[in-house]
């Protein structure tokens, strides 16, 4: 049996597994688990389920997309898609289906922080072109995120990491809709809209005037932050909104961008009213109040960090490819027989059935940053593990990207005065030694201002020698 048998048949039992875990799932009475973020499965502090229960609440059908974001085209526009804190970029398929779906119409929710999805949006910033040049602005896209966190020294919160927004205003007549009966939205470890976007011209919140984008997260130390030259500062949009029925066509749908997909977590809706308001505001503008059955409220899930153990895994992983290439137009009626074709000519003797196993293939998603993040600032006080464990894995990272033998803390210093020459030794001795001091030891008592000094000095050192090539 040659190459292309073998791979036929992998894959052949992989796209019954999907099948076979539902079975076996049934079987045995057991029930899913949802613990990634922003789920609307997830009942915990990081999970959308009470925002998804007020959504159903208030009569709306809510559904989620677990595989190819192409099953959105089914509904010709007659659906809002609410996609919150993505860890995948989106496809170029991705970015097609959500420009088709809002020139049919349909409405989307983008929440988003730290420009994770901004390559993302390069194409669809393109095709939104005709929307850029509303108002004689000079603008700079449709939709972005600049880099950094966002600071507000005139927030009414304990830390200015964690604003408080009371500022509403707009320059079209529909913010007041969005942000009725809304007193205040709290934000979390946030960043904000790039001003000169035409969603941060259409911004709808606004931070005080005394606020910022930090890049340099070391800066953690609120009283020694303030903004650099090449950090936007003032008075700064977190939220935007714009109708595209009044900028490329009439039956154009609405699209609403969120810089901190946080405020819809159970965490965060459960102890703030006007987070919860918002949404609901944001979810009635968007589906333009049809509760209708047909027009339902879809939660992109397949852009979320899904573990692979999870159901959604599975049927994303299978089952999208299959999805993607029945709803495309012109592969959708030869996909039966290609399938059919395929399997009769490369299914191998039934006599000598020779089955790979299937463990082989499955590959864990990395983990990303931002679900660190979140179960870092979450935690229940052992800051000490913390520290230890994004050290180890900035140990590991750097091993493996520089292909040591073993971790050097010198060869750490070297690498980082080639890119930034100021560095101290005598300071970055003493912050390596604090931080192994408490790797070593993690039951010792930290702080949580030394243990987020340290995160962001770790993140510091990950962002300049592991993420960048």
């Amino acid at each position: 049996m040659g190459w292309k048998e073998y791979v036929q048949v992998i894959l052949f039992i992989l796209s019954w597994a999907p099948v076979g875990v539902l079975i076996g799932t049934s079987v045995f009475n057991v029930e899913a688990t949802y613990v990634h973020d922003f789920s609307i499965y997830n009942e915990e502090y990081n999970g959308l389920s009470i925002y998804r229960d007020a959504i159903e609440g208030a009569g709306y059908t809510v559904k989620a997309i677990q595989s190819s974001m192409s099953t959105l085209g089914r509904y010709e526009g007659n659906a809002t898609l609410v996609i919150t804190g993505p860890v995948v970029d989106f496809s170029i398929d991705t970015i097609l289906v959500i420009f088709q779906h809002l020139t049919s119409g349909g409405g989307v929710l983008i929440a988003d922080d730290f420009g994770t999805a901004n390559s993302s949006f390069a194409l669809l910033n393109l095709l939104l072109q005709g929307a850029m040049q509303g108002g004689g602005v000079n603008l700079t896209g449709v939709l972005s995120f600049p880099q950094g966190v966002l600071f507000d020294l005139d927030s009414y919160g304990p830390n200015p990491l964690l604003p408080i927004v009371t500022d509403f205003h707009s320059v079209t007549g529909y913010g007041p809709i969005l942000t009725q009966g809304v007193g205040s939205l709290h934000l979390n470890y946030a960043s904000v809209l790039t001003p000169t976007s035409l969603m941060g011209y259409m911004g709808i919140a606004w931070t005080t005037p005394r606020a910022w984008c930090e890049k340099n997260l070391t800066s953690i130390e609120t009283h020694e932050a303030w903004p650099d030259d090449d950090e936007w500062a003032g008075v700064l949009p977190v939220a935007g909104a714009i109708d595209l029925g009044n900028m490329l066509q009439a039956n154009a749908g609405r699209l609403v961008a969120v810089s901190d997909p946080s405020i819809f977590i159970n965490d965060m809706v459960e102890d703030f009213g006007g987070n919860l308001r918002f949404g609901m505001n944001i979810i009635n503008w968007l589906a333009r109040g049809d509760t209708d059955e047909n027009r339902p409220i879809v939660f992109c899930e397949s852009l979320l960090e899904v573990p692979w153990s999870s159901p959604e895994f599975f049927f994303g992983l299978y089952l999208g490819r299959a999805l993607w290439l029945s709803s495309m137009p012109i592969l959708a009626p030869i996909y039966p027989l290609v399938t059919v074709l395929g399997i009769r000519k490369y299914l191998p003797d039934p006599k000598k059935p020779e089955v790979k196993s299937v463990s082989d293939v499955f590959l864990r998603r990395g983990q990303t940053y931002f679900s660190e993040r979140m179960s870092y600032y979450r935690s229940e006080g052992n800051y000490g593990r913390v520290v230890k464990m994004l050290y180890r894995k900035l140990r590991r990272a750097l091993v493996k990207k520089y292909q040591w033998r073993e971790f050097d803390v010198m060869k750490v210093f070297e690498l980082l005065r080639y890119k930034d020459p100021n560095i101290n030794l005598q300071n970055f001795n003493k912050i390596i030694a604090r931080i192994e001091e408490i790797a070593s030891n993690p039951g010792i008592k930290v702080k949580e201002n030394e243990m987020m000094s340290l995160f962001f000095i770790i993140r510091d050192i990950q962002t300049k020698l592991v993420e960048t090539k």
